[in-house]
């Protein structure tokens, strides 16, 4: 899991550093980038195939950060962003042995999308779609309940820690100038490296989406 999530985010940093030192022809552009975001998590955790607990939790939270793209074509681009997010909201856990409990609890997170964008129209207003992945690392849980604090290794294992979604996106995109284009852009992601427990624990189901409204001032040189 170490290797696989090195490899990852090396891939995702390689992209970014492409993106961005690809300047020219009107081809580069980066974006000031800000989401607001609402992440739901419900699981069930069995030990030797029998329900042991269960649990979900709630989130909402703001992302701001840069995002750059490199345009093959006048309708497709790929981008790669980085993101600081922070989030907070409830756990609720149920063992079905002690009362169920809830907690709440604030994270803080480095989010990396790369996406491949389409845009169907040359217009000043066209639809704007996007496919590809979303990385993302809670550096920082804090127990809002007793206040502890945990920082995290991207590679300590935790459920929580590192996350990998697919993405989808569609929104409009409207060029106010040449060089100016404002992007408005409903995202939804699901996670796609569900943690696969230990010896005689799993989780089985694990859903967990994360849902955005991506807005993007973008500047092309």
């Amino acid at each position: 899991m170490k290797n696989k999530t090195t490899l990852l985010l090396t891939a995702l940093f390689i992209s970014l550093l492409v993106t961005t030192s690809t300047m020219g022809q009107g081809r580069f552009s980066i974006a000031p980038t800000f989401s607001p975001s609402y992440q739901h998590l419900n699981w069930v955790l069995k030990y030797e195939n029998a329900d042991a607990a269960k649990g979900s939790e709630s989130t909402t939270g703001i992302s701001v950060g840069l995002t750059a793209s490199y345009a093959f074509t006048p309708k497709w681009s790929l981008s790669a962003g980085f993101l600081y997010n922070r989030s907070s909201g409830d756990r609720h856990f149920d063992n079905f042995i002690d009362p169920a409990s809830t907690q709440s609890y604030q994270y803080k997170n480095w989010q990396l999308p790369l996406l491949l964008n389409y845009i169907p129209s040359t217009h000043r207003l066209s639809p704007y779609f996007s496919a590809g992945l979303l990385a993302n690392h809670s550096f920082l849980v804090t127990n809002t309940n007793t206040m502890h604090s945990s920082y995290n290794k991207i590679d300590n294992g935790l459920t929580y820690t590192f996350s990998l979604y697919g993405m989808v996106g569609m929104g409009v995109q409207y060029r106010v100038t040449p060089k100016l284009a404002l992007i408005v852009q409903p995202t939804a992601a699901y996670r796609i490296n569900p943690p696969s427990g230990s010896y005689s624990f799993a989780y089985s189901p694990w859903n967990e989406y994360l849902l955005g409204l991506q807005t993007q001032v973008k500047f092309t040189f």
